[in-house]
This record gives C-alpha cells, structure tokens and sequence, in this order.
C-alpha cells in the first residue's frame, strides 16, 4: 500500500462519487453533522474522533471507525496523516443488501427488525487491507465502476454475520423513518452517555409523549425509553469487546452512574453479566 499512496499524496485530497481521500501534512480539525452514516479507514497516522457528546477516543492505522447519520462529528487528525471516507449511501447500501439476498446471505426478518445500531471501532482484516490497496490504484487511475466493487467487498467483510448484518438494516430503515423519529434517534445517539427523560425527546420532536410512544412501538416496538436502554447496551456490548475496558468504565461510558442498573440492564439483554460477556467474545475472537 505504501507507494500507492505515495502517489495520491501528491494531491492531498482526492474524491471520486463521494469516496475521500485525505492526505494531512499538518495537525487538522474538522467537524460535520453526518448526513449519511459512514466508514472513516486510517491508512498511516492517526486521528482522535467525537461522535456527539461522547468522549474523544483514538484511531490508529489500520483501524476504521463507523459512525451513524444523524450525529455530530468531530475529528482531530495528526499531521502526516492518511484517510479513506466511505459513505454509505442508501444507493449502496441497497445494492448490497440485493446482493446478500440473491445469494441466500440475508435474512428477510432482518429487515423487519431495525434495532441494533451503534459506534463501531475495529481494526481491519487483512482481506481489508487488500481491497483498500486496490480502491486507492482504482481512485488514481479515475475507476469509478471498480471502486465501487471492491467496496462492496469491503462491506461483505465489514457486515459479515447477522449481528453486524442488522446494522445494514438500520441503515436502509433510518431513511425511511418519519422525521420525529429520526430526530429522536439522532438525539439519543449524540446524548446516550448522559441522562435522557422523555421530556427532552418530545422537545427535540416537537409531538407529544403519547405520540412519541406510539410511533417507537410501531418502528421498534419499544418505547422512547427502552429504545435508549437498548442503544446502551449495544453499545456497552461493542465496547466490552475489548479486553482492556473494564465493565465500571464501561457503564459510566453509556450513562449508567448506577452499576447494579447497567448490572440488572445487561443481564436482561444478553442473559449474562457484562464480565461474562467480555470473557466469552474475547476467548471467541482469540480462536478465530
């Protein structure tokens, strides 16, 4: 990948239909509300990042971080620095959806459950690896047809079982949501570490609390409030992936001040204690 990349850091910045890539020769910071979710891969360097008002986390090369539509962005890159930004459109995201579904990879019940999403932070496979190398010769020889290819790869590798499947759902579904929903999601996605009541939600709407529950019950079949408690989770449970977090750090990090709470709240999502939890996914990923 290096001199690939020697080659398109003589531009510093080049796009090609909406795949970014950045070069940064010195400290930079940039901040957005995104639009569309999206993939930021770090090819050499390094970045901090702030997904709404959570606290600044580090992204190394060879890690990429996926974030929600909806939310505030903030990066602060290193100088010296390389990024690729994937979008996901909802054109791409449904093409890849069509593929999984022709080829038996996806189930339909999926679809009609849009509940799991969260802030993803992994480092990349060497399949990955691979396919970012050929996208970065693709983009500068102007390949638009077989970026997009091997972006669908990408995503293959990214999205690769039902669990993580079921955030291409939310993708595709958050489009189609009613605005109060979307407003409501985008909010607690930016504030799920701190305090959320209800009366914030239905000011960031602007409907009733009656309403709100009756349109969280028909999309998620949830309530505002356990729609909050479930993103937590989720994203307590991404977190706990890595064997360095300890639970204490991890329950503060999705706004639980009380650890009996996010004790009792994680046993009921998942059926074992966040300490379980964090043994049996690290053993699992140590064998595979």
């Amino acid at each position: 990948m290096k001199h690939i990349l020697e080659v398109l850091k003589k531009e510093n910045h080049v796009v090609l239909n909406s795949i970014s890539f950045s070069h940064y020769q010195n400290k930079t910071s940039s901040e957005f509300k995104s639009s569309e979710p999206g993939i930021l891969f770090v090819l050499e360097g390094s970045l901090t990042y702030r997904i709404g008002e959570d606290e600044s986390r580090l992204l190394k090369a060879g890690e990429y971080v996926f974030y929600p539509q909806g939310v505030n962005v903030q990066f602060d890159i290193s100088k010296l620095s390389s990024t690729l930004l994937f979008p996901l459109s909802i054109s791409i995201t449904e093409q890849f959806v069509h593929l999984l579904q022709q080829h038996n990879r996806f189930s339909p019940p999926l679809l009609e459950n849009p509940n799991r999403v969260c802030i993803l932070q992994e480092p990349w496979t060497v399949e990955i690896n691979s396919l970012l190398e050929k996208i970065l010769v693709h983009i500068s020889k102007n390949q638009p047809y077989f970026v997009h290819l091997s972006l669908l790869e990408i995503m293959a590798y990214i999205f690769p079982n039902e669990h993580m499947l079921s955030k291409i759902t939310y993708v595709l579904d958050h489009y189609l949501l009613p605005d109060p929903i979307r407003n409501a999601e985008s909010y607690i996605l930016q504030y799920y570490h701190q305090p959320i009541r209800m009366k914030q939600l239905t000011e960031v709407t602007n409907v009733s609390e009656s309403q709100l529950n009756r349109m969280y019950q028909r999309t998620f079949q949830l309530t505002p409030m356990e729609r909050v408690a479930a993103i937590r989770m989720e994203q307590a449970a991404q977190l706990l992936r890595n064997p360095s977090q300890s639970v204490t750090n991890v329950a503060l990090q999705v706004g639980y001040q009380s650890m009996s709470a996010f004790l009792q709240q994680f046993k009921k999502k998942y059926g074992v204690s966040p300490k379980e939890y964090q043994t049996k996914t690290t053993a699992k990923e140590i064998q595979t």
